[in-house]
């Protein structure tokens, strides 16, 4: 893609007191409601069209919107397509392929006025004459499709500036030059008989003409009228196509007349066909901004796919997607890591978390692995749309905590606001905080006996030769003596004929002289946001003998329709749990505010 506003900073505009965005060809912003999305993509549509705003618009009508664009990748290609004049102006002001614009209204209802940063000085030109048509030459026509509102208006209406407009734009030439001989005698002979200049005008018309003549010379003697019914050109005919929509009976209807999932499906066809349309098309001398609000609303889950591949086939063919969301099937993986997570807290407004390529980027040395263990497409719909992420290590805890929390509780993780995101390995743990914080995503972790022994000092959240560590590697040592337990080398539990390592730390957690070092090293964990199971794994507190899916599912059945004091066997464990899930990430979050 040669062109694209890379970055967006909006001041004073409605929710977004000072908004920057992060953009690439292909940007989904995903929040709450309310968060301030469809603003952002406002915004973006304002810095390259402008509009008057009104007194809603201004988050403070005493102070000024500013909407800010840094425009990356403009290539000589790319100024070579614009109007010589226009090119002069814009020119002086690209250094190494970047512009710096910014729009302005001082009040609500004022003037609007464009402005360009010099590369040299950064101070900003206002309105230089002819920079609105320079931009509209490297950002033409942006579409805008609305999450409910416009959906009829967009699809079924012919404005340069909708969907259906944008594909006969598209599909005019290939028609004018197949089929405008053809038409034009047909237009010739209706122009002859009812303009004005026609030579084989209707009788009729001669008539009315003569009549109203003779009343007009009897008031204002000298001068005459003709009728005259202007005939459309070729291209006006084609440009006023509209939609008709037909069913079995065969019968066309408006497009208004059916529901809203019928007109967001036309709707959305419209822009796989224009995908289809701009496969492979060069995109010097301009980019189309398309910003989508909710593209999957009242969608199939199959056809929210189909819509994801239209936009992203769009984002390679001379488009510039930017689009709100609250389905995971519209990001996959690959997109996570430019997703914008949006917030709004008051009295910041509207806010855009760090993308996520930026961060991992800078913590891990591996970020692909990183971005599919956080932002897989199990995971996304729990992290893209949560406040606070829950790390866990195994299958249980998957399983099982989502009823644990309800019972407890009283209400689902997901009115909490919480995520639970399965790690691919317990080593992944401190990274993955690492990361969700530097999102500014609260975590916390749940994590087995044995990550105490095996990984916390790695991770920094024990110190080396703990004494508690140390103490209950003595007492490891002992069972492993008794013939209870293997270990090896480094003095911890391996599998062998006595059964899993897992096993032998619950074994360790069931000795009465291991409890008071194992509830240290909980209670050190724990102020470090990382639950430590005290004995040893989620199976002993809820009472589980074996990992499969009818011991969870028989155990999910009992929590649910007995409570955990029946269902669990540490129910007191299961509520400390709860409780400081409900707590915890409260308090992490408002450190990270």
């Amino acid at each position: 893609m040669a062109v694209y506003i890379s970055q967006l900073d909006v001041e004073n505009y409605r929710s977004c007191v000072s908004t920057t965005l992060e953009l690439t060809n292909f940007t989904p912003l995903v929040g709450l409601n309310n968060c301030g999305k469809s603003n952002c993509l406002t915004a973006l549509q304002w810095l390259v069209r402008k509009a008057k705003l009104g007194v809603e618009d201004f988050h403070d009508p005493a102070l000024p919107v500013t909407v800010t664009g840094c425009m990356t990748g403009i290539t000589e290609d790319d100024l070579a397509t614009l109007d010589p004049k226009h090119r002069a102006k814009i020119e002086p002001s690209v250094r190494d392929g970047v512009l710096m614009v910014r729009r302005e209204q001082q009040v609500p209802g004022g003037d609007t006025t464009l402005l360009v940063a010099d590369p040299d000085t950064g101070e900003w030109a206002p309105n230089p004459a002819g920079i609105d048509n320079a931009i509209t030459g490297l950002f033409p026509d942006p579409i805008r499709i609305g999450a409910m509102e416009n959906a009829e208006e967009d699809a079924s209406k012919a404005k340069t500036t909708t969907t259906i407009g944008k594909l006969l734009a598209n599909m005019l030439v290939a028609i004018q030059e197949r089929h405008e001989a053809d038409l034009t005698p047909h237009l010739s002979a209706i122009f002859g008989m009812v303009s004005a200049e026609g030579e084989a005008r209707f009788d009729e018309l001669g008539r009315i003409d003569d009549s109203i003549n003779g009343k007009i010379a009897d008031l204002f003697p000298g001068i005459r009228i003709k009728l005259d019914f202007p005939v459309p050109l070729f291209n006006d005919l084609i440009k006023a196509g509209t939609v008709r929509v037909y069913e079995g009976d065969g019968r066309g209807r408006t497009f208004g007349s059916y529901g809203h999932g019928a007109q967001r499906a036309v709707q959305m066809a419209m822009v796989r066909h224009l995908a289809d349309l701009k496969r492979g098309a060069a995109v010097a001398g301009g980019v189309t901004l398309l910003l989508v609000d909710e593209p999957e609303l009242f969608m199939h889950p199959f056809a929210v796919e189909q819509v994801r591949e239209a936009l992203r086939a769009l984002s390679q063919a001379g488009y510039q997607v930017v689009f709100s969301t609250h389905s995971a099937q519209m990001i996959l993986a690959k997109d996570a890591k430019n997703a914008l997570l949006m917030t709004k807290k008051h009295p910041h407004g509207t806010k855009a978390r760090p993308r996520l390529l930026s961060v991992v980027e800078g913590l891990v040395a591996n970020p692909t692995h990183q971005l599919h263990q956080i932002f897989s497409l199990t995971n996304s719909s729990q992290v893209l749309f949560a406040d606070k992420v829950v790390l866990t290590e195994g299958k249980t805890e998957l399983r099982l905590l989502p009823s644990l929390f309800q019972a407890v509780a009283g209400k689902t993780l997901g009115q909490s606001s919480l995520a639970i995101v399965p790690m691919s390995g317990v080593s992944d743990t401190k990274k993955s905080m690492e990361v969700l914080a530097a999102l500014g995503l609260p975590a916390c972790a749940i994590v087995d006996l044995d990550y105490a022994f095996r990984h916390a000092e790695k991770h920094g959240f024990l110190t080396a030769d703990d004494p508690d560590v140390s103490a209950c590697k003595a007492l490891l040592q002992g069972l492993a003596d008794d013939g209870l337990i293997t270990l090896d080398e480094g003095g911890l539990p391996k599998k062998g004929v006595q059964g899993p390592a897992s096993k032998a730390f619950e074994l360790l957690a069931e000795q009465a002289i291991a409890t008071p070092h194992i509830d240290a090293l909980v209670v050190k964990l724990r102020e470090q946001s990382i639950w430590l199971w005290s004995k040893g794994a989620i199976e002993p507190h809820v009472g589980l003998e074996d990992k499969s899916e009818s011991a969870w599912l028989t155990c999910q059945i009992n929590i649910e329709n007995d409570g955990v004091d029946i269902a669990c066997a540490d129910s007191v464990g299961v509520r400390a749990l709860v409780n400081w899930l409900v707590e915890i990430p409260s308090e992490l979050q408002e450190e990270a505010a």
